[in-house]
């Protein structure tokens, strides 16, 4: 609508313009009147070069975003030409990498010439996972603002989302679970390297025994194991989909109050497809975000027991903390 009231305008002068230079029979009005005429065209053709020349970045402040808080995600427009542009429109798009709902945004701005604009995106994301936010199209108008062109970009940027600690979560960390005393260990599931080889004493455990040395020198051979090598608490997660959000805010909250009671703990979990379970060796509050980090880029699976499966294959025992979506949209936490 704006633009056609400026087309409006323009043609209501320059037909006063022609009807006074007809009357009138004025040179001068005359030379206005080709100017008014021109000017359009000039201003259309320098915006169009200069469309060409300006760049666009969208750089995250940070790698991590607070869940329902709005991103720090920079936008840098710069126009190196001296034409600058009175409006423009972008329109960006934010994406979840477990959703297909894509959220799409407009922002309107003006560009100086011979300059550089810096100004914040509003991103809020809500739920946990990979948030992508690119440009689907920068549109910039001439000086008369008539004439709108697209400027080709591809701009875009990734940010991952802090899952936040939730109601259930701080009920199962102040739990007897994760008293001193009571806290559940699994062992030899974190991948350690044993600390030696030696000979098999009768009440040994079978899963220890080495049994490619064992053949080799016809004895039995033990892995021996420290204590701090074999003792290690299991976190395991299913990645399913339906319930992704809520089972990586439970992850997140158990785990971040494992690590505030200084407990190490192994956090185990399969992608979609694969029956080889990831091992996580988590000892504080960066190696859970790097934990965290390797859960969203792992592909989530339509079933509830891919993990639980893959972990069947490696180890038997019993002093699991399983966090599943238990079929539903909501995380359950079992102790087994």
């Amino acid at each position: 609508m704006e633009r056609f009231n400026n087309f409006l305008y323009y043609f209501l002068l320059v037909g006063i313009f022609g009807f006074l230079m007809y009357f009138l029979h004025s040179r001068f009005l005359l030379i206005l009147l080709l100017i008014f005429i021109l000017f359009p065209l000039i201003s259309a053709a320098l915006s169009k070069l200069a469309s060409r020349r300006i760049t666009l970045k969208l750089l995250p402040k940070a790698l991590w975003a607070d869940k329902d808080s709005q991103a720090q995600v920079e936008l840098v427009f710069k126009n190196p030409t001296f034409i600058p542009f009175v409006s423009c429109r972008i329109e960006f798009c934010t994406e979840n990498k477990y959703y297909p709902n894509t959220q799409k945004n407009t922002m309107y701005l003006c560009i100086p010439a011979l300059g550089e604009y810096r100004t914040a995106l509003p991103v809020t994301p809500v739920k946990n996972g990979i948030v992508t936010v690119k440009t689907q199209g920068i549109f910039v108008r001439d000086l008369l603002n008539m004439f709108e062109f697209k400027v080709p970009c591809d701009a875009a940027c990734c940010f991952y989302v802090t899952p936040r600690i939730t109601q259930d979560g701080v009920k199962l960390a102040s739990s007897e679970l994760y008293s001193e005393d009571s806290l559940v260990l699994a062992k030899n599931i974190n991948g350690t390297q044993p600390d030696g080889i030696r000979d098999y004493i009768p009440g040994d455990k079978l899963r220890n025994i080495h049994w490619k040395l064992s053949t080799k020198y016809d004895s039995l051979l033990v892995k021996e194991y420290s204590d701090n090598n074999e003792e290690m608490a299991i976190l395991l997660a299913e990645l399913y989909l339906p319930a992704i959000d809520s089972i990586i805010d439970t992850v997140y909250s158990i785990g971040t109050a494992l690590s505030k009671a200084g407990h190490q703990y192994t956090l185990c979990f399969a992608p979609a497809g694969s029956e080889q379970l990831t091992k996580l060796y988590i000892t504080d509050g960066e190696s859970l975000f790097d934990g965290i980090e390797k859960l969203y880029l792992a592909c989530p699976s339509d079933s509830d027991t891919t993990s639980m499966l893959a972990l069947r294959r490696e180890y038997a025992g019993s002093g699991i903390i399983y966090i599943h979506g238990g079929g539903r949209d909501k995380a359950v936490t079992d102790i087994l």
